[in-house]
């Protein structure tokens, strides 16, 4: 074995002679965990490894990225939102007590002012072409895009799931994909909770 024990719950962490071994969160009703190693000794323990995990793809990695509701930001979406807008600080990656960063004052205003109307949802459309960066339309106001895909991956049931940052009142309401006339977005309950600033 690379390490002596799998994390036993979601964020722990083993350390062992073959690299780092993180529980994230759970999906799907199973454990995920990610292994940071280097390509050689990832590539040579993979057979091993086929037989005691669930070896998933870039597409199913993508899929359970998704439900965690975790973003992830690509060329298609970058310098498109603040943290609070993709969950970042529900997820544990911004604190506001410590540190500087880039933007940090446009980022504190949004959180302590209260000034946040856009949060990101998880959601199912009827499109499996769905991708990060198009664009949704809620029915309310046609005219004008009311939020934008930040993760998709097809779903295997002739669709995709995405993770959808849009206007916090448009938010389950008839909202659509690519165009006003659009498949209709189908929202889903997150893995955690929107926090009261949100309601």
């Amino acid at each position: 074995r690379h390490v002596a024990e799998l994390p036993a719950a979601p964020n722990g962490k083993v350390d062992g002679p073959s690299g780092t071994v993180i529980r994230l969160q759970d999906v799907f009703g199973a454990p995920r965990y990610l292994w940071l190693t280097n390509a050689e000794t990832a590539g040579a323990a993979l057979p091993g490894l086929a037989g005691e995990l669930a070896l998933g793809g870039n597409q199913a990695w993508q899929l359970a990225a998704i439900h965690a509701g975790v973003p992830q930001i690509t060329a298609a979406t970058q310098e498109q939102f603040v943290p609070q807008m993709v969950n970042l600080e529900l997820l544990g990656g911004v604190n506001f007590k410590k540190g500087c960063y880039p933007g940090q004052e446009i980022v504190a205003r949004s959180q302590y002012l209260g000034k946040l109307k856009r949060r990101t949802a998880l959601a199912t459309v009827a499109n499996p072409a769905a991708r990060a960066g198009d664009e949704v339309f809620s029915m309310a106001d046609p005219g004008q895009p009311c939020g934008m895909v930040v993760n998709a991956a097809a779903n295997g049931l002739g669709g995709a799931d995405l993770l959808v940052e849009m206007k916090l009142g448009a938010l389950g309401e008839d909202v659509r994909h690519g165009a006003a006339d659009g498949p209709a977005l189908s929202f889903q309950h997150m893995p955690y909770l929107l926090d009261a600033i949100d309601v």
